[in-house]
């Protein structure tokens, strides 16, 4: 019985899948070019890849961004627009995308030094403060798992990504903030499932969270000859 259930679903997710109109999604997607760059793309480090991103990861954000899960001025009002189909549509055309190639910078006196930090917390985390590694959920390439939702990390903009991970930071400390903050003033984000990625970053320091964004930029770097 079980295993005739488990067939069932199965078939059920593969015909969800199979019904994304990839055509349909480019069209609706002409508008995001704006922000996300030709076929999601993004040359400005303010706006996130798109390409190549998981499909269901890309849905889950079309949706908490039209239901306010995800604040955003921005993202909110475009999202609004579309229908469920929509969504399912101009997430599967992104994913169906090819991302850029990947580039990688250190900062300040010692790049190097702060690129072997974010290697060491992706690879590794840190096991003094309970911080798991980040590979476990996003890959040792930084792929991502489709499956559970987990979005693919390598190629990521550096600034994008260290925003995303303060935003996750002020929304786990958001009771530690003064009485007289305006909580409109801050830029929060809480639609991680279980707060997984709130309780890492309110646990990394601003150096760690700078040097696993430029790590996790470079991923798919090619090594020199």
């Amino acid at each position: 019985m079980k295993k005739g259930i488990v067939t069932i679903l199965t078939i059920a997710v593969a015909g969800w899948v199979q019904a994304a109109d990839i055509k349909a999604g480019e069209e609706k997607a002409v508008v995001c070019a704006a922000c996300h760059g030709p076929g999601g793309a993004s040359s400005n480090p303010e706006w996130p890849i798109l390409a190549g991103q998981g499909q269901k990861y890309l849905e889950k954000q079309l949706r908490d961004f039209k239901s306010g899960e995800r604040p955003s001025l921005i993202m909110q009002p475009q999202a609004a627009l579309l229908a469920d189909e929509d969504i399912v549509n101009v997430a599967a055309y992104f994913a169906a995308q090819t991302p850029p190639p990947a580039t990688t910078e250190g900062a300040g006196e010692n790049p190097e030094e702060l690129l072997a930090l974010g290697e060491a917390l992706y690879r590794g985390g840190n096991l003094e403060k309970s911080i798991p590694a980040c590979m476990a959920c996003h890959g040792p390439a930084g792929d991502g798992i489709e499956p559970a939702a987990f979005p693919r990390v390598s190629g990521q903009h550096a600034k994008y990504t260290r925003t995303q991970l303060d935003a996750f930071k002020t929304s786990a400390l958001f009771d530690q903030q003064a009485s007289e903050t305006d909580p409109s003033s801050l830029v929060v984000r809480g639609n991680d499932p279980n707060g997984m990625m709130r309780d890492v970053a309110e646990k990394l320091t601003p150096k760690q969270i700078e040097a696993v964004a430029r790590y996790m930029q470079g991923l798919h770097m090619p090594e020199t000859p």
